[in-house]
């Protein structure tokens, strides 16, 4: 009977491999992902060369002067590194001059990049031939481009506005708001003035979690990204899906909404999760891997959706939160500069003695997490830094052939049966 189970963790800081010791006679189960293979370089140069709608980027391109190309940041897992290069050769292929590339980290109300983030992000030697810079929602260096229909005020990031040639480079992972990130939400919220942004989150509603396609006849938060998006005249996507390793394992470039669309639904099958029926009613501890979004610590909650899919079991959940920064500028309505300010002010709380809570509370064990931080945005919950103490409470708590569950990336895994 196995009473281990490895999962990674610390995406990118690291990347290594975690090892879970249970007590003998446990019975752990790993609930992975469908997977999928990580690409070759071939299939990579594939991808650019047969977009989806929308013609060739090396052919798009001809005669722009300027191109703009918005990256996620630390927060979403997105190896863009690997990606950019085969990017930039479609770029020089179509004439457009090396000096007038610019990168642009689409953060939405997320912090600035250091200039380490960066190289991590887009590689070190683009971030070192390259200008890069972090999208700030509060400046005041926005360009207006009027409003949607329904009020919405538009203003976007002057950089990405003002250039020739516009390009979205992230990941599609299952996102609350948007059904699936990627496509055109690193316009909305990604590159989003403050007005454009309170307005997005507060005035139309999500699509849901996983969901591809809007049900409904109302406009959801999909499609007003999208519709700022052709108001801005986004170019092309170019859009991975990972596999649970954090590999690039589906690459879809093209139209913003036609690639995004069948990008979706590529990510939807490699990340759908079989919970067999005998788990959902024996788990005794199901135990939920953040990984590959686990260097944020907001990031937390996107892992706990398997929770209320095991009728009796204790709720652990992993996220190291290396980033340890704990900012989301929109809902603490402050810019990150005046954040850093009044957190050295504070003093730091004490982490409280370790117990264990009962099965309707998360135990979370992070190292990064800071104490405050932590207890404002899960209130209820248990915070622990050793985690074989956290292993060792439960084992005082539950019986000697305990049934253990493990999602090896719980923050990007989809329930099958509801897919």
């Amino acid at each position: 009977m196995n009473n281990t189970a490895t999962v990674n963790s610390r995406a990118w800081y690291g990347d290594e491999e975690l090892t879970l010791n249970f007590p003998a006679g446990w019975e752990v189960e790993v609930l992975g992902p469908k997977d999928a293979p990580v690409l070759s370089d071939a299939q990579i140069e594939q991808a650019f060369a047969e977009p989806i709608g929308t013609p060739r980027i090396s052919e798009l391109a001809k005669g722009k002067k300027s191109a703009a190309i918005i990256v996620d940041d630390l927060s979403r897992p997105t190896p863009a590194a690997t990606v950019i290069p085969f990017l930039l050769r479609e770029l020089a292929s179509a004439g457009v001059p090396k000096s007038e590339i610019r990168f642009v980290v689409g953060g939405g109300s997320h912090r600035p990049l250091t200039e380490e983030e960066v190289a991590k992000k887009i590689g070190a030697d683009v971030a070192t031939e390259y200008e890069a810079t972090s999208h700030d929602f509060m400046s005041g260096d926005l360009r207006a481009l009027g409003s949607l229909d329904n009020g919405m005020p538009i203003y976007l990031n002057r950089v990405v506005a003002d250039a020739d040639f516009k390009i979205c480079l992230g990941g599609i992972y299952p996102h609350g708001s948007v059904g699936f990130g990627g496509g055109a939400k690193l316009i909305v919220p990604g590159i989003a003035g403050f007005a454009t942004m309170f307005y997005f989150h507060s005035f139309s509603p999500s699509r849901g979690h996983a969901v591809i396609e809007r049900k409904g006849s109302e406009p959801d938060h999909r499609d007003f990204s999208e519709a700022v998006a052709g108001v801005l005249g986004l170019d092309v996507i170019v859009n991975t899906v990972l596999n649970s390793r954090r590999e690039i394992c589906g690459l879809f470039v093209g139209d913003f909404v036609e690639a995004h669309r069948k990008g979706s639904h590529f990510a939807l099958d490699t990340y759908g999760t079989e919970i067999p029926e005998r788990s959902r009613k024996e788990t005794d501890l199901v135990v939920l891997n953040c990984y590959p979004l686990d260097s944020d610590p907001i990031q937390t909650g996107k892992a706990l959706w398997a929770t209320r899919h095991f009728e009796k079991a204790y709720k652990m959940a992993l996220n190291p939160a290396s980033d340890g920064i704990c900012y989301h500028g929109l809902f603490d309505q402050i810019d990150y500069a005046r954040f850093v300010e009044q957190k050295a002010e504070r003093t730091a709380s004490e982490l409280p003695s370790p117990q264990l809570g009962t099965q309707d509370q998360l135990h979370v064990w992070s190292e990064h997490f800071l104490v405050d931080d932590f207890y404002k945005k899960h209130a209820g919950s248990l915070l622990f830094r050793d985690l074989n103490q956290l292993i060792g409470l439960f084992a005082e708590k539950l019986p000697s052939d305990t049934k253990v569950a493990v999602l090896p990336s719980a923050g990007i895994q989809v329930l099958a049966q509801e897919r």
